[in-house]
């Protein structure tokens, strides 16, 4: 199983981070999503189970995210 952290670039509304975690959240394949606020980004981490990582980054994407930083743990 994967370990995904992503690193976002900074937001403003705390809402939007519960929107966040709520999308990644319901999107299949994912097991539970812990979000970090660490040096005032925002940092979510997840176990890929079925579903990729291109997909994942391509879904908080196409939600008006900017993915900051990736790191993949095997």
């Amino acid at each position: 199983m994967e370990k995904l952290t992503i690193i976002l670039e900074p937001m403003t509304e705390l809402s939007e981070f519960a929107n966040l975690q709520d999308i990644i959240e319901n999107h299949a394949g994912v097991g539970e999503v812990a979000v970090i606020f660490k040096e005032q980004k925002l940092v979510i981490q997840f176990n890929l189970l079925q579903t990729s990582e291109d997909e994942l980054k391509q879904l908080i994407s196409n939600h008006g995210y900017q993915i900051k930083s990736t790191n993949t743990e095997r």
